[in-house]
C-alpha cells in the first residue's frame, strides 16, 4: 500500500510512524504547497491513502480534495486542520474523508484510523 502524506507539521509527521511492513510504503511531500505540484505527485505516485494537512494546503485544500476525487475516487483520504470552523467542515465532508481531525491530534487516534484503513485494503487484496 502507498501512503502519501502533504505536510510540514513535525508533530503530525512524528505521529504518523507506519510500519512500512506488509509492502506499506509512505512519501512525504512537505517542500512544495503548489496544487500543481500536488497533484502531479498524486498522480505518478497513485497512493492507496493521501494525509491531507489542512494548514499545509490552505487555501487550497477543498480544491486538491476534488481534484483527488476526480482523478481517483478509490483514494483514502485522511483530513487534518486546525481550522475549526463548521464551513470548512460543510465543504469538505461531502468529498468522501474517512477520518477528519482537529489539531491538535491524539496520536492514537489517527495511528489508528491508518491501520485501519491499511487493514482494510490487506483483507480487500487477500480476498
Amino acid at each position: 500500500m502507498k501512503i502519501m502524506i502533504f505536510s510540514n507539521d513535525p508533530q503530525l509527521l512524528k505521529m504518523i510512524q507506519v510500519s512500512e511492513a506488509n509492502d506499506t510504503s509512505v512519501s512525504i511531500m512537505e517542500d512544495s504547497q503548489d496544487p500543481l505540484d500536488i497533484m502531479s505527485a498524486i498522480c505518478s505516485n497513485n497512493p492507496s491513502l493521501v494525509v491531507i494537512d489542512d494548514d499545509f494546503l490552505k487555501p487550497h485544500s477543498a480544491h486538491v480534495l476534488r481534484s483527488v476525487r476526480k482523478i481517483n475516487s478509490k483514494v483514502k483520504i485522511i483530513f487534518v486542520t486546525s481550522d475549526e470552523s463548521v464551513e470548512l467542515g460543510r465543504e469538505i465532508s461531502p468529498l468522501g474523508i474517512h477520518y477528519y481531525g482537529h489539531k491538535p491530534l491524539e496520536g492514537r487516534e489517527l495511528r489508528d484510523s491508518i491501520e485501519s484503513i491499511i487493514n482494510q485494503k490487506s483483507n480487500i487484496s487477500t480476498t
